[in-house]
Protein backbone atom coordinates (compact mmCIF):
# COMPACT_ATOMS: atom_id res chain seq x y z
CA UNK A 1 0.00 0.00 0.00
CA UNK A 2 1.45 3.60 -0.88
CA UNK A 3 0.14 6.29 1.35
CA UNK A 4 0.34 10.29 0.85
CA UNK A 5 -0.02 13.13 1.41
CA UNK A 6 0.01 17.40 0.55
CA UNK A 7 0.31 19.83 3.34
CA UNK A 8 0.61 23.30 2.81
CA UNK A 9 2.17 25.02 5.74
CA UNK A 10 0.69 29.23 6.18
CA UNK A 11 4.12 31.65 6.40
CA UNK A 12 5.17 32.70 10.03
CA UNK A 13 4.10 28.99 11.04
CA UNK A 14 6.45 29.41 14.00
CA UNK A 15 7.60 25.35 15.02
CA UNK A 16 5.89 25.87 18.81
CA UNK A 17 2.70 26.36 16.19
CA UNK A 18 3.50 23.88 14.33
CA UNK A 19 0.99 22.32 11.66
CA UNK A 20 0.01 18.70 12.29
CA UNK A 21 -1.76 16.44 10.08
CA UNK A 22 -2.29 12.49 10.89
CA UNK A 23 -1.86 10.13 8.17
CA UNK A 24 -3.56 6.60 8.40
CA UNK A 25 -1.36 3.84 7.53
CA UNK A 26 -1.76 -0.32 7.35
CA UNK A 27 -0.66 -2.91 9.60
CA UNK A 28 2.79 -3.66 8.17
CA UNK A 29 6.59 -2.31 7.50
CA UNK A 30 7.33 1.03 6.23
CA UNK A 31 9.56 0.20 3.42
CA UNK A 32 10.44 4.02 1.78
CA UNK A 33 9.74 7.49 2.40
CA UNK A 34 9.55 10.06 0.00
CA UNK A 35 9.59 13.88 1.40
CA UNK A 36 9.38 16.28 -2.09
CA UNK A 37 9.16 19.69 -0.83
CA UNK A 38 7.90 21.87 -4.28
CA UNK A 39 10.03 24.07 -5.74
CA UNK A 40 10.83 27.98 -4.47
CA UNK A 41 10.70 26.65 -0.11
CA UNK A 42 14.68 27.93 0.11
CA UNK A 43 14.59 25.18 3.13
CA UNK A 44 12.62 27.44 4.72
CA UNK A 45 9.88 24.79 5.30
CA UNK A 46 10.63 22.04 8.26
CA UNK A 47 9.21 18.76 8.76
CA UNK A 48 8.76 16.36 11.41
CA UNK A 49 7.01 13.11 11.59
CA UNK A 50 5.99 11.14 14.98
CA UNK A 51 4.67 7.40 15.72
CA UNK A 52 3.18 7.67 19.08
CA UNK A 53 4.95 10.95 20.28
CA UNK A 54 8.45 9.57 19.07
CA UNK A 55 9.91 10.96 16.33
CA UNK A 56 10.83 8.74 13.93
CA UNK A 57 11.52 10.71 10.62
CA UNK A 58 14.45 11.67 10.79
CA UNK A 59 15.49 9.80 12.89
CA UNK A 60 17.88 12.12 15.10
CA UNK A 61 15.49 14.51 17.52
CA UNK A 62 16.93 17.75 16.65
CA UNK A 63 16.94 17.06 12.78
CA UNK A 64 13.90 18.13 10.57
CA UNK A 65 13.29 17.00 6.62
CA UNK A 66 13.78 20.13 4.94
CA UNK A 67 14.72 21.50 1.19
CA UNK A 68 13.80 23.40 -1.84
CA UNK A 69 12.63 20.83 -4.76
CA UNK A 70 14.96 17.79 -4.54
CA UNK A 71 13.12 14.99 -3.71
CA UNK A 72 14.45 13.21 -0.28
CA UNK A 73 13.56 9.57 -0.49
CA UNK A 74 15.07 6.61 1.27
CA UNK A 75 14.35 2.76 1.75
CA UNK A 76 13.06 2.11 5.17
CA UNK A 77 12.51 -0.75 7.54
CA UNK A 78 10.06 0.53 10.63
CA UNK A 79 7.39 -1.78 11.88
CA UNK A 80 3.89 -0.84 12.95
CA UNK A 81 2.06 -4.00 14.24
CA UNK A 82 0.42 -2.21 17.07
CA UNK A 83 -2.66 -0.36 16.98
CA UNK A 84 -2.81 2.66 16.03
CA UNK A 85 -1.20 2.64 12.35
CA UNK A 86 -1.17 6.59 12.49
CA UNK A 87 1.95 9.10 11.39
CA UNK A 88 1.76 12.36 13.00
CA UNK A 89 3.59 15.08 10.88
CA UNK A 90 4.47 18.32 12.22
CA UNK A 91 5.50 21.19 9.80
CA UNK A 92 6.17 24.74 9.90
CA UNK A 93 7.61 27.64 7.89
CA UNK A 94 10.01 30.43 8.45
CA UNK A 95 9.22 32.28 5.36
CA UNK A 96 7.63 35.08 6.30
CA UNK A 97 5.65 35.98 2.94
CA UNK A 98 4.56 32.75 1.31
CA UNK A 99 2.58 29.18 2.05
CA UNK A 100 4.39 26.59 1.74
CA UNK A 101 3.26 22.93 0.49
CA UNK A 102 5.19 19.47 0.45
CA UNK A 103 4.21 15.78 -0.47
CA UNK A 104 5.33 12.99 1.70
CA UNK A 105 4.19 9.37 1.08
CA UNK A 106 4.85 5.88 2.58
CA UNK A 107 5.49 2.67 1.07
CA UNK A 108 3.63 -0.17 3.66
CA UNK A 109 3.82 -3.78 2.82
CA UNK A 110 2.64 -7.08 4.98
CA UNK A 111 5.21 -8.20 7.04
CA UNK A 112 5.70 -12.08 5.34
CA UNK A 113 5.95 -9.55 2.06
CA UNK A 114 8.79 -7.45 3.54
CA UNK A 115 11.63 -9.67 4.07
CA UNK A 116 11.43 -11.49 0.68
CA UNK A 117 11.22 -7.89 -0.93
CA UNK A 118 14.32 -6.67 1.19
CA UNK A 119 16.31 -9.09 0.55
CA UNK A 120 15.93 -9.54 -3.38
CA UNK A 121 16.78 -5.96 -2.80
CA UNK A 122 19.82 -6.41 -1.23
CA UNK A 123 20.96 -8.87 -3.62
CA UNK A 124 19.79 -6.94 -6.58
CA UNK A 125 22.17 -4.06 -5.00
CA UNK A 126 24.90 -6.14 -4.65
CA UNK A 127 24.95 -7.85 -8.08
CA UNK A 128 24.78 -4.10 -9.59
CA UNK A 129 27.67 -3.01 -7.12
CA UNK A 130 29.79 -5.92 -8.17
CA UNK A 131 28.79 -5.36 -11.91
CA UNK A 132 29.79 -1.39 -11.88
CA UNK A 133 33.30 -2.87 -9.87
CA UNK A 134 33.87 -5.65 -12.65
CA UNK A 135 33.20 -2.71 -15.15
CA UNK A 136 35.88 -0.46 -13.58
CA UNK A 137 38.46 -2.88 -13.56
CA UNK A 138 38.00 -4.26 -17.21
CA UNK A 139 38.46 -0.45 -17.98
CA UNK A 140 42.16 -0.16 -16.84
Amino acid sequence: MFYSRSITVPPNTAEVNAVEQTIDLSHGVITRVIFRPRPGHASLLHVRVFHRRHQIFPENADDDLHGDADPVEWPEWYEMFESPFTLTIFAWNDDDTYSHTFDIAFAVIPKYAALPYVMVSAISELVSSLTRRLLFFRRK
